[in-house]
């Protein structure tokens, strides 16, 4: 049996219950810190900075990056399989990682600095809600390998912040490129010796150059390598709702800390931009079908910020390879991946061919 990490016990007791002095946790129902055994709640603190974005440039200076533990006597571990890295806070522990489903063995120890999330979508999914939507997912996969449902009816699933940059830029952009504009035709072929003519489209090309412009505000960018990129891509944000960061909002839940570095993020916001500009600059050609030539976006006014988004995390082990659930902690919405049991398959082939073989049994009896 897996051994429990050491904790720092000088550092559980970060958020202690007003009235029996129990460790709270941050509860989505409410949107409060609350304590899971007499019930009390109490609001975050109050005067928590307000969200602010960062001049991209100017935070690359070594002396401006704010970088600081996710919270006071936070702890850390990583995954050396996947090399994913959660923080959290005492007493909680991590002994499973949620994102490959191999076993954290490391010990853990005190969180490095990073660069400080400006803003966090605190959970508003209950775990409870969470599993009750994992439950009904797995029953509704067919040939699903029994470990899969065991995910949903052991509830192991975390709740997990996950990280993103947000960039906002102004993007200005000369292009060239060609235009074309559809027009019919009539040709004339033979078919079975009979000369018969029919109506094509064809296309006229002309030369195209111009410039467009285009905003970016709150732009994202996921920072985490662990979780699969389409289920990433698929769950959906409102970042009107962001709140600003603060540690309470860590109680009861782990986060994960950043796998892609600042610049990293915006090189990969310079690729899904130039997919948006290149749109833009489809449409300012017009016509019926746009060919770019050549497209040099330039980027101004570059700001930043870094903030956590929340999802249930699980992940489990099938024929020496992991599969990954996510749940969308803000509306509940459940990705995951399926492989199918090849054992149930056959054995409901069987299954049918039995029946098959009774029906026609019992139609020859008849006869």
């Amino acid at each position: 049996m897996q051994e429990s990490p050491v904790i720092d016990k000088s550092n559980i007791n970060r958020y202690l219950c007003d009235a029996c002095g129990a460790n709270m946790v941050f509860d989505p129902q409410i949107g409060k810190l609350h304590c899971p055994y007499c019930g009390f709640a109490k609001e975050i603190a109050a005067g928590a900075r307000e969200i602010s974005e960062y001049d991209f440039y100017e935070y690359l200076r070594p002396e401006n990056q704010r970088l600081q533990p996710l919270a006071t006597g936070a702890m850390q571990v990583s995954c050396s399989s996947c090399a994913a890295t959660v923080v959290f806070l005492p007493p909680q522990t991590a002994g499973q990682c949620d994102f490959c489903g191999g076993k954290i063995v490391a010990q853990p120890k005190a969180a490095d600095p990073l660069v400080a999330p400006e803003s966090v979508l605190p959970f508003a999914v209950t775990d409870k809600q969470a599993l009750a939507n994992l439950k009904s997912w797995t029953a509704s996969r067919w040939f699903a390998p029994n470990k899969l449902k065991t995910l949903a009816e052991h509830d192991r699933t975390s709740s997990v912040y996950i990280p993103f940059w947000t960039f906002d830029a102004e993007s200005e952009t000369d292009y060239t490129g060609e235009r074309g504009d559809n027009y019919t035709d009539t040709e004339s072929y033979v078919e079975n010796g009979e000369r018969k003519t029919r109506t094509v489209v064809r296309t006229r090309w002309s030369y195209a150059a111009g410039h467009v412009s285009r905003h970016f505000d709150d732009a994202p960018v996921p920072a985490s390598k662990t979780v699969l990129p389409a289920y990433l891509e698929s769950l959906q944000w409102n970042f009107a709702e962001l709140v600003p960061y603060d540690p309470a909002s860590l109680a009861g839940h782990k986060a994960q800390t950043y796998q892609v570095s600042l610049e990293d993020g915006f090189a990969r916001f310079k690729e899904i931009a130039a997919d948006v500009i290149a749109g833009d600059v489809r449409r300012d050609i017009g016509g019926d079908q746009q060919r770019i030539s050549s497209m040099t976006p330039e980027f101004a006014d570059i700001r930043f910020k870094h903030l956590l988004a929340p999802v249930y995390a699980g992940a489990y082990r099938f024929n020496n390879k992991s599969f990954q659930v996510v749940i969308n902690g803000r509306t509940g919405e459940v990705h995951g991946e399926r492989p199918y049991s090849w054992i149930k398959i056959a054995a409901l082939v069987i299954l049918i061919l039995i029946i098959v073989a009774i029906i026609a049994g019992v139609g020859s009896a008849a006869r």
